[in-house]
């Protein structure tokens, strides 16, 4: 699994990023201030979980003038130029921290609701918007008042929290915000910080004890990959350690990449572990290797592109990955992925309703108007071209994708546009979709 994150990111990496970012536009206006006043650094950080942020131009930054430099004045300066509410309830600033508390009514925490946005500041996503305005400000902050440690809360002091916002969604009141790159790099291993040792849980681990059985491999670092009887992925993810009670016999939580839960386990002994607070399904660690899963290869359109802008990545997407990369702003919103097959893990299925689930897995929203069409072989692999919609009025999506299903692995090339602005990009698709290679990573 970790071999897998590694050959992922060096084959992805250039195409994720190529090109400044498109979205922040090159040469921009600084925001529309008093004439007379301190002059005070703006940063408009869209790493968004990026660790080649300032290599790739990522983080663009503009001069603006405030009556005052305080870090109220700061996000005033940051709402101004970038159209979005960085209002705070509170800014308190201490010896070496500033404590930042978030208004519920800003748009980190209220959302877009049906405002315009910026072309130099638009986002398609939640998730790409909170981290832009966390790292922006935290950056602008520390731009301007020199090494300070940024805390973040909200609703007067509480914990920082949203209900889904990957790979973490909550930053403790006590704890310095850190920064995309640092959570986005920490999102297969959240566990490790919480001391716990994950080196029990290696080996692999059998329902019952019995061959044949439904059973979970887990690395001795922190992660794990379940595996239905059949020895397809069920899941893949990461642990997290809870020690209930202070006697070092907690609890041991399972995610998948997506920060969703799972089921939580305790040890027995060192060789039994049991599901849940009661009387769970008990398993057994089995002498022996976990089931022959090679990493997932990749999609790849060799001619490449320029100009695109990353825009998510998820290592620990359903026993694959999960990219997105900006094409045009957020007009076209390339998406690559490779999920681990499960088909029929939902009862009895057809091809097109198993393509119809992960389609509505991958865009995260309600689907309609599925069309699935013959598209041929890539390799020795069938393939369906893929189209549907998704959303309504000015925010209808057009969706058109090719899918390619192998013995392991279902891998997805896809192109998320503006339903008004699809048709220009007929052409382009077409050429994609016919020069695609199924790549695998070297043994």
């Amino acid at each position: 699994m970790r071999n897998m994150r590694k050959w992922m990111t060096g084959l992805l990496a250039a195409a994720m990023l190529l090109s400044l970012v498109a979205c922040s536009g090159g040469e921009q206006a600084p925001p529309e201030t008093e004439s007379s006043g301190q002059e005070i650094t703006l940063v408009a950080d869209f790493s968004n979980g990026s660790e080649l942020a300032e290599e790739f131009d990522l983080i663009q930054t503009e001069t603006g003038i405030a009556e005052e430099a305080t870090p109220g004045a700061m996000a005033q300066a940051l709402s101004e130029w970038s159209g979005l509410d960085f209002t705070l309830n509170s800014a308190a600033v201490e010896e070496g921290a500033v404590t930042v508390d978030w208004a519920a009514d800003s748009t980190l925490v209220a959302g877009l609701d049906d405002r315009e946005q910026k072309e130099e500041f638009s986002f398609h996503d939640i998730d790409s918007l909170r981290w832009f305005m966390m790292d922006s400000l935290c950056s602008t902050l520390t731009a301007n008042l020199g090494e300070v440690e940024v805390y973040y809360t909200m609703d007067g002091g509480q914990d920082l929290s949203f209900d889904e916002l990957y790979p973490v969604n909550l930053f403790p009141a006590d704890t310095p915000y850190l920064g995309s790159p640092f959570y986005f790099a920490h999102a297969g291993g959240q566990g490790e910080t919480d001391g716990a040792d994950f080196s029990r849980t290696e080996g692999v681990w059998r329902l019952d004890g019995e061959e044949d059985t439904a059973s979970i491999y887990m690395d001795g670092e922190g992660g794990f990959i379940a595996y239905y009887a059949s020895g397809s992925v069920e899941a893949a993810g990461y642990l997290e350690y809870v020690d209930e009670y202070g006697d070092g016999n907690g609890r041991y939580d399972m995610y998948d990449g997506e920060l969703g839960w799972i089921n939580g386990f305790y040890f027995d002994s060192d060789t039994q572990i049991h599901m849940g607070n009661g009387d769970g399904p008990v398993y057994i660690r089995m002498d022996g290797e976990p089931a022959d899963t090679p990493a997932p290869g990749a999609l790849m359109y060799s001619p490449g592109f320029t100009g695109l802008t990353p825009a998510d990545a998820n290592n620990d997407f359903h026993g694959g990955y999960y990219y997105e990369d900006l094409l045009d702003g957020s007009l076209a919103i390339i998406v690559t992925a490779a999920v681990a097959n499960d088909f029929m893990s939902a009862g009895e299925e057809t091809m097109e309703e198993y393509i119809a689930r992960w389609a509505e897995v991958i865009c995260g929203w309600e689907i309609r108007d599925l069309a699935v069409q013959d598209g041929g072989t890539i390799g020795a692999y069938p393939t369906s071209r893929v189209t549907w919609m998704t959303g309504g009025n000015e925010d209808t999506r057009h969706w058109d994708a090719l899918m390619v299903f192998t013995d392991l692995y279902t891998y997805f090339y896809g192109f998320n546009m503006n339903a008004d602005y699809a048709g220009e990009l007929d052409d382009l698709r077409e050429d994609v979709f016919s020069q695609l290679e199924l790549v695998f990573p070297e043994e």
